[in-house]
């Protein structure tokens, strides 16, 4: 069982602490004494002889007298027993427990918890408005995307349609004149017509070939190729 007497003073637990140091070698009094004093400016001999009589009595100091061969000189070797560890054990958790009580403990531990608890959530709401973010930037992609595919069909449908007024207009155009030269020709021929008027003829029906040419590739370029400009 662990003493209830002794280190009672600061003077008993500093030199509980010196024996503990040099545990488990014996140390002479007057290295303890030093020892003690070195930490405990104004602890005196006799204080810490005192002191180290009380702990010898109540155990928790082992006194051993070494006798020199030749004359009358004593010298006393201590070392920590046992019970004077757990008594200095003690008194060293009842001084922590002294400094930071059970209750501010738990108090730090709910106010830690409590701040990693709003750091959570403000993390999470952080990242649930990322989230809608994102998802809304996506749903106006997709749209834009829509549109644009929308844009880029009507645009080949036109594309399709105009090219095929144009090759159905160019055929016209081309099977007039090839029936109105054959015409002229014949009319040439048979002495009914005049060369000149032919040849103005002709050249008539090309400059219409090509100013209906000219018109359907500015109506393509004005109508076709050049999209219209969105809002």
């Amino acid at each position: 069982m662990m003493s209830d007497k002794g280190a009672d003073t600061e003077v008993q637990k500093q030199v509980l602490r010196s024996l503990r140091e040099f545990y488990p070698i014996k140390v002479d009094d007057i290295v303890l004494i030093a020892a003690v004093q070195k930490v405990i400016k104004d602890a005196s001999v006799d204080q810490i002889t005192k002191d180290i009589a009380v702990m010898r009595d109540s155990g928790l100091v082992e006194e051993t007298v070494i006798k020199a061969p030749f004359g009358k000189t004593e010298t006393k070797r201590l070392k920590i027993t046992s019970t004077g560890i757990e008594r200095l054990q003690g008194l060293e958790e009842r001084e922590v427990k002294g400094v930071v009580s059970a209750k501010e403990i738990e108090s730090r531990l709910i106010e830690t918890y409590d701040r990693i608890k709003g750091d959570l959530e403000a993390m999470r709401q952080n990242l649930e408005a990322s989230q809608k973010s994102l998802e809304t930037e996506m749903v106006e992609m997709r749209k834009r995307i829509a549109d644009h595919d929308q844009v880029i069909r009507t645009y080949f449908v036109r594309v399709i349609e105009t090219f095929g007024v144009f090759v159905g207009i160019f055929a016209v155009v081309v099977v007039t004149l090839q029936t109105g030269i054959v015409t002229a020709t014949n009319a040439i021929l048979n002495g009914k017509a005049d060369p000149i008027f032919f040849l103005l003829f002709v050249i008539g029906i090309a400059l219409t070939v090509a100013v209906v040419i000219l018109a359907l590739l500015y109506g393509i370029r004005k109508l076709v190729l050049i999209p219209p400009k969105t809002m």
